[in-house]
């Protein structure tokens, strides 16, 4: 076991919830034991369990380390704004941007990609408790945009249902993420990532129901935000 040099209580614990996240992304929940989390982190068991009463626990606080950050930041701000076709808009060209770009200093962007991946190939324990801990206030917002565009007349009747428009919305994110995450991306998609946001955006908010013209007057991509890239 690898020693690790004398640290405060608390950052001992970001230490051991840093070191552990890819044990339970390889193993999953149930397959990870606290030795093998003892061991990633450098510690006895004996001293996991004084950080961390229980498996639970330290499962709990890797997630909630992964959910803080400038996307999580955004993610709050966005949930404060009024029901609208516009922010149905901002909400859904902000889920292709975490999944294409991320956040600019956002470091557990990369590390919550590949949970979630090796997650769903596993036992989907993370992925579980990820998204239930997060999709509930999404998907209640997702939903009274949707009834506040229909009100405003910016909404078809297409034959898909309201509560699963929001989660096809996250799958073609999800999707291009995917597809993007290797150092080598699986598809050379013919764009810069601004185009391929840009695009996948409006091909969702025109899934969703949203009408070409009213999505012509509320999205305008280069008022939206966009980290720095080069791509």
């Amino acid at each position: 076991m690898k020693r690790v040099s004398r640290l405060t209580s608390e950052k001992r614990r970001h230490a051991i919830v840093d070191a552990v996240r890819g044990v339970f992304a390889a193993k999953g929940f149930s397959g990870t034991t606290t030795r093998e989390l003892a061991h990633a982190a450098g510690v006895s068991e004996a001293l996991l369990y004084k950080h961390f009463p229980s498996k639970e626990s330290l499962y709990g606080a890797m997630l909630d380390a992964c959910t803080r950050g400038p996307s999580f930041i955004e993610f709050q701000r966005i949930l404060t704004l009024k029901p609208s076709t516009a922010t149905l808009v901002v909400m859904v060209h902000f889920v292709m941007v975490r999944f294409v770009y991320g956040r600019a200093g956002d470091t557990d962007k990369h590390a919550m990609d590949r949970l979630t991946v090796r997650s769903l190939l596993g036992d989907a324990g993370y992925a579980r408790l990820a998204y239930k801990k997060l999709a509930k206030v999404w998907i209640a917002k997702f939903g009274a945009c949707l009834q506040a565009a229909a009100r405003s007349g910016d909404l078809l009747e297409v034959p898909v249902r309201r509560n699963l428009r929001v989660w096809f919305a996250h799958h073609v994110g999800f999707s291009l993420m995917m597809h993007l995450l290797p150092r080598l991306a699986a598809i050379d998609y013919g764009v810069s990532n601004k185009i391929l946001v840009e695009q996948a955006t409006r091909f969702t908010l025109l899934g969703a129901g949203v009408k070409a013209n009213a999505i012509k007057r509320h999205y305008d991509p280069r008022a939206l935000r966009l980290p720095p890239a080069s791509s």
